[in-house]
């Protein structure tokens, strides 16, 4: 699997969020995507999954143009975990997670052997097998976040994108999350994850694209993007060998 994002240029009315946006993924790598809030990387992931149109370039997967593929084609190419993750859906999370089998249901949408086997691997792989006959709106926010990457576990498809997949978990969950996405790349899968944890993405990711001012200023493995220029020039920070250190003055209240 090759991904190629190719002169990106996406923005939200004509208010302008990525410009001149490039860069490549290939099979097995785990890209954490960081920088600032606000930066564009949630834009970047939505236009990738197809959800934004760009205004220029073209997000290539293999040899298709993500863009003007079928949604059934592109669905059974990449899952898409969102950042919005609410819903006050009364369905049992085993019925939840068979969505994410949808791409490949007949015209009876009955499940068939691959697909309960591919709902239980998820369910397993993102630890809730324990909530699949609970119902989805009575779960925890934490829980709830499980259930979403176990739909999207379901998918199997090559690509796995995630935008802030950590919310709401706590940290045993963040890390367990964090090496259930590493095992996907062990499978030859591909995963791009926007990520707030600075530590997470240097310890789980292969490469890391760091976004800032919508523009791709860094692309390399962790030690090498997360340098200190880049730590102090886009993230405001640094790190003292004992904790990270905010380099502007604090904001003084009244």
């Amino acid at each position: 699997m090759r991904l190629a994002l190719n002169n990106l240029s996406v923005a939200y009315g004509r208010a302008p969020i990525l410009s001149g946006f490039n860069a490549e993924v290939g099979q097995g790598e785990f890209i954490g995507l960081v920088g600032p809030n606000g930066s564009g990387k949630s834009c970047l992931l939505k236009t990738i999954a197809g959800l934004l149109k760009p205004k220029m370039g073209d997000v290539i997967l293999d040899d298709d143009n993500l863009h003007t593929l079928p949604p059934k084609d592109r669905a059974r190419k990449m899952s898409y975990l969102a950042q919005d993750r609410t819903a006050h859906w009364p369905l049992p999370v085993g019925q939840l997670v068979a969505l994410g089998r949808a791409p490949y249901r007949g015209s009876l949408g009955k499940l068939s052997a691959q697909d309960e086997l591919a709902i239980d691997h998820a369910l397993d792989a993102a630890h809730c097998t324990d909530l699949k006959t609970r119902r989805f709106d009575q779960l925890s926010g934490g829980e709830q976040m499980r259930v979403h990457l176990a739909r999207a576990l379901a998918v199997d498809a090559p690509l796995l994108i995630a935008d802030e997949p950590n919310t709401a978990l706590d940290p045993y969950y963040q890390i367990t999350l964090m090496n259930t996405l590493s095992a996907q790349i062990i499978t030859g899968k591909t995963v791009i994850a926007s990520l707030h944890d600075l530590s997470l993405a240097k310890q789980f990711c292969t490469r890391i694209w760091v976004v800032h001012q919508g523009g791709l200023v860094q692309d390399a493995p962790p030690d090498q993007a997360l340098n200190k220029d880049i730590l102090s020039q886009v993230f405001n920070i640094k790190w003292s060998g004992v904790h990270w250190e905010v380099l502007s003055p604090q904001l003084v209240l009244p």
